[in-house]
């Protein structure tokens, strides 16, 4: 078990903890250096991510978990400790990890729909020609944008192009979709539908998705297994399962939400403050 990890609660159906993790993370440290300071993002976090999982990352503002997140992508090293997909140490980026941020300008503007789904298929050598618009079409389809394939991004809705983003992410068919905070900027409504939208995608295909949220409720209804990273620096206070599916809005939902929030806020971890000096002296 991970340091600082606690037992998972028994809520709805775990995962086959038997079988080998897609991804590892091992005791990782990220730190950075600003011009005054060297700033500890994530401290000696470890979990393990089975295929199929939707694996959700919660903690406060500046935790650490879209570092975290940007690290298993491979466009930053850890300090200290390693990451692992499908056995091998993650290094640099690649086409079997995706990312889909919560910016609505990671469109390409002089792009259509369709060529911005069929723009890494292309780049990447993954797929040309006729067998890119067939795919490109294919997740288009499932995220209901068919009818706006030639429609420009300036042309859609904030959740329309959220729904791109997705479908360009899943046409890569990647081992794991990275997601940093995607619906954050969408309004109350069209961030419950792009939810419902998610987990019905994950329904059909059951992909893996490793999620980053600091919202509780989201992580509740997305997640089938919940990582609580502490507050700055971000260490694991508990891993648990969710509650099961159709039921986030249940008196069992609340009482985790509850939970959820005191064992994230109701404490800091005894000795966070030093941990540069921890690992300068490890």
């Amino acid at each position: 078990m991970p340091q600082g990890t606690t037992p998972a609660s028994h809520r709805g159906r775990a995962p086959d903890l038997s079988g080998q993790p897609l991804l590892d993370v091992r005791g990782v440290t990220i730190q950075y250096k600003t011009q005054a300071h060297l700033v500890t993002a994530t401290y000696r976090v470890s979990f393990k991510v089975l295929q199929g999982d939707r694996f959700v990352v919660v903690g406060p503002s500046g935790c650490g978990k879209s570092t975290l997140l940007k690290a298993v992508g491979g466009y930053l090293a850890p300090t200290e400790g390693e990451i692992r997909l499908k056995g091998e140490v993650v290094t640099k980026p690649g086409p079997d990890r995706i990312m889909v941020f919560q910016e609505f300008d990671q469109l390409l503007p002089w792009m259509t729909v369709l060529e911005n789904v069929m723009f890494p298929l292309k780049t990447t050598g993954t797929l040309k020609g006729k067998a890119a618009v067939e795919r490109a079409m294919h997740y288009i389809e499932k995220v209901k944008l068919t009818e706006f394939a030639n429609s420009y991004p300036h042309m859609l809705s904030g959740g329309m192009k959220q729904r791109v983003a997705i479908a360009r992410g899943m046409a890569m068919e990647p081992d794991i979709l990275l997601m940093d905070e995607p619906f954050a900027a969408l309004d109350a409504l069209t961030r419950t539908r792009m939810q419902d939208e998610l987990l019905a995608l994950w329904d059909e295909i059951r992909f893996t998705v490793l999620f980053v949220t600091h919202s509780i409720p989201e992580a509740i209804k997305l997640g089938s297994r919940i990582l609580l990273l502490s507050p700055h620096p971000g260490q694991v206070k508990a891993e648990i399962n969710s509650v099961p599916r159709g039921q986030e809005n249940s008196n069992e939902a609340a009482a985790l939400g509850r939970e959820i929030h005191d064992m994230l806020f109701a404490d800091q971890i005894e000795g966070a403050p030093n941990v540069a000096n921890a690992i300068a002296g490890h």
